[in-house]
């Protein structure tokens, strides 16, 4: 069996609970995943700063978790989609999503495994346009996104990728509130189990 095929990933959407993990994802992040995610060399303290305001009203996100620890995460942002449970009737919403993933993990599935929950969420809160913004040095992103048949335009020093998503069908939007649910839990579960380790660690 192949080190692919025996590899176990799980995806689930991040709570504010989460924002310690993804913080330490961000961080663990060598200069060049850094370059790629944000379009430069960002510092530890612009990492930190940026999770800790990345649980907004207009932001969505996942993460991508083996053995525990946040490998991965999937960003999908916009000021006029509807995050909560509600049925999108509005299709005219845009939203940026944006992706990373630590240097040991890669080349596993996980980016492809996170783009489709991206595009899953999209379609069932309303979203009609993806954008995704990358350097043009960023080759493994728009291999990536072109899986998914998205068109890559040259703007501004960057590469801009835009795909429509799915409409939501009655069975897409009752799967993706059970799911929030389920991962809602495991976040509340995942946070008080870090917080006994860090209680451990200090008490040892």
């Amino acid at each position: 069996m192949s080190e692919r095929q025996s590899f176990s990933v799980e995806i689930r959407r991040l709570w504010p609970s989460d924002m310690e993990a993804f913080r330490d994802h961000l961080l663990r992040l060598d200069p060049r995943s850094r370059h790629e995610r944000f379009g430069g060399g960002m510092s530890d303290d612009f990492l930190v700063h940026y999770a800790e305001n990345c649980f907004g009203q207009g932001d969505l996100l996942y993460g991508a978790f083996v053995d525990g620890r946040m490998c991965g995460a999937a960003e999908l942002r916009s000021n006029k989609a509807i995050w909560s449970e509600q049925a999108p009737f509005d299709r005219q919403i845009h939203a940026e999503a944006a992706f990373s993933v630590e240097t040991e993990y890669r080349r596993r599935g996980i980016g492809e495994k996170l783009f489709k929950r991206i595009q899953r969420a999209a379609t069932n809160h309303g979203v009609e346009t993806i954008e995704i913004i990358c350097l043009p040095d960023n080759v493994g992103m728009q291999r990536l996104a072109q899986k998914f048949k998205t068109h890559f335009t040259f703007e501004e020093n960057s590469l801009t990728g835009r795909l429509t998503a799915r409409r939501p069908t009655p069975f897409s939007l009752v799967r993706e509130a059970s799911g929030d649910m389920l991962d809602f839990g495991a976040s509340v579960f995942d946070a008080q189990v870090r917080a006994l380790g860090a209680s451990q660690e200090k008490g040892a």
